[in-house]
């Protein structure tokens, strides 16, 4: 972008209303900003074919994104952005950029919090206590040194539960694109040992981003291949799991139980069997959120338009044909 275009002061659209700090904070580095929300200035959707940069998350098709002649950044406050990678999108010269690292703590605190209700039987102590049931039974707790956590995926969030379980006593594997040795992981693996990993797991912790070769990777063949009396968590994102094949392995006793956080259709249907299993904790994709979230994706934000006006690469910018 010209040191010329830059003067002219950039419209920015947020998806919802702008802060006045949020404003404050901008100006001192893009003073000349202009600030575009929907509701105030127009719909959200017409919005979009005039400014320079969008700030948070559409709810409508990235198809519309694609088609402004003037939007040449969106940064969005997730990490998955599996849902803009149809044609039109990928194939626009807008430069999408997402929240990745914002998340890491807080999705492996929240896996992490499955992994110890499951470990302790918790799901069945509530389970007993809608019906005033008093049933202390030591079979449906499992120790936790000396376990293997299987990570399916070791990025910001698979790094930062590797470091939990570690302090847990357990052992780590996991695999990722780039096998070298990571701490705090004991191994690390290729995708290409999915099956070992699985094989080996007391605790399978899947953060895998959704992609073309991550689609319903997981389907009732992995799911045999584990221990009966292993536990499969998902904080990554549904559809890398063929969710009917996960309900056969859980009804099927394949695998003892399972942490979701995500689903392959969301909001979860009524009718999902998955509701109904006393083996399984669901919270709605909450995984990601904290009482700080807004901040820190604001942080990113800010960092990003400081570098967008000098020209400097972007923190988080994805590579929108592998998808991450």
């Amino acid at each position: 972008m010209s040191a010329n275009r830059a003067n002219e002061g950039l419209k920015l659209l947020k998806t919802a209303k702008w802060h006045e700090w949020q404003k404050q904070a901008i100006l001192e580095v893009a003073e000349n900003s202009v600030f575009l929300e929907p509701d105030t200035h127009g719909k959200l959707e017409d919005l979009v074919l005039e400014a320079d940069i969008l700030f948070g998350s559409p709810d409508f098709s990235p198809a519309i994104l694609a088609k402004s002649k003037t939007l040449k950044l969106v940064h969005v406050g997730s990490t998955g952005v599996d849902r803009y990678m149809i044609p039109e999108f990928q194939q626009s010269d807008i430069i999408l950029v997402n929240s990745r690292g914002v998340h890491g703590a807080t999705v492996a605190d929240h896996a992490m919090a499955m992994l110890l209700a499951l470990s302790r039987g918790l799901h069945d102590a509530w389970e007993h206590r809608h019906h005033k049931k008093w049933e202390p039974r030591a079979q449906s707790i499992v120790n936790l040194p000396g376990k293997t956590a299987g990570l399916l995926g070791l990025g910001a969030i698979g790094t930062e539960v590797a470091a939990r379980c570690k302090a847990f006593g357990m052992r780590v594997i996991g695999i990722r694109r780039d096998p070298r040795p990571s701490e705090p992981a004991d191994l690390v693996l290729p995708p290409s040992n999915l099956d070992r990993v699985l094989e080996e797991s007391d605790f399978a912790v899947c953060s895998l981003p959704l992609t073309g070769e991550t689609r319903h990777l997981l389907t009732i063949r992995e799911f045999s291949l584990m221990k009966p009396t292993a536990f499969f968590i998902n904080v990554g994102r549904g559809a890398v799991v063929k969710e009917q094949d996960l309900i056969a392995a859980l009804s099927q006793g394949l695998i003892k139980g399972a942490g979701l956080d995500v689903f392959e259709e969301e909001p979860l249907p009524e009718d999902s069997p998955l509701w109904d299993m006393p083996n399984v904790i669901i919270t709605p994709h909450t995984a990601g959120i904290d009482e700080d979230h807004a901040k820190k994706t604001f942080d990113i934000f800010l960092q990003n338009l400081a570098r967008f006006r000098q020209g400097l690469p972007l923190i988080n910018q994805v590579d929108k044909e592998k998808g991450y």
